[in-house]
């Protein structure tokens, strides 16, 4: 009985090749993969913890800046003052506040002649709790303000001079009736006075 010797198919060991080097190439791509993906992982992950770190440092460095304002005792108020109210308008915005209707008044020339003034007037306030202050004592303002332009003399008043005089004095007297009503700290958020209108004859 004769013995034959079969050898292998020269067209399977070509194949089998094939696939182990198709293998081998995914094992190297999917390894090249997975090792990058991992390093940017891990610089994510540092990045995110540096991150982390520098934001509790802020916080505590704020928590303790605020310590030396409690220290102090600066009252609720002044807090307030910083804050946003109801309608979400700062405090701290400065505010126009026309004081409505406008001013007439008589008043004298240097002859002792009767003349006529009307006055438009505004004022300027730094913040909400002045500007409310202002207009709930609306009446003493006006009041104070209609007796300081009684004083004028025309003839002074004519002069540009003499407006910008009337002009700080009535700041003045809006301070001193902010002051009598409310207190120093809101009379000190009234900044200016400004005349919209300044009509004589």
């Amino acid at each position: 009985m004769a013995t034959t010797d079969t050898a292998p198919a020269p067209g399977g060991s070509r194949k089998k090749l094939i696939i182990l080097v198709v293998v081998g190439l995914l094992v190297l791509i999917g390894g090249a993969v997975g090792t990058t993906m991992w390093l940017l992982g891990g610089k994510e992950a540092a990045s995110d913890s540096a991150k982390a770190k520098k934001d509790s440092a802020g916080e505590e460095d704020s928590a303790n800046a605020e310590d030396p304002a409690e220290a102090d005792g600066e009252s609720a108020d002044a807090a307030d003052a910083e804050q946003a109210d109801e309608e979400g308008k700062p405090k701290s915005a400065a505010t126009y506040v026309e004081l409505v209707p406008a001013f007439v008044v008589n008043f004298q020339d240097d002859k002792k002649r009767a003349r006529f003034l009307k006055a438009e007037i505004s004022i300027l306030v730094k913040n909400a709790d002045t500007e409310e202050a202002l207009k709930s004592n609306r009446p003493a303002v006006r009041n104070s303000l209609v007796m300081l332009l009684s004083r004028q003399v025309y003839d002074q008043l004519m002069t540009p001079e003499g407006k910008e005089k009337l002009r700080a004095d009535a700041l003045v007297e809006v301070k001193a009736i902010i002051t009598k009503v409310a207190g120093a700290k809101r009379a000190k958020h009234i900044q200016d006075v400004f005349f919209s209108s300044l009509v004589m004859q």
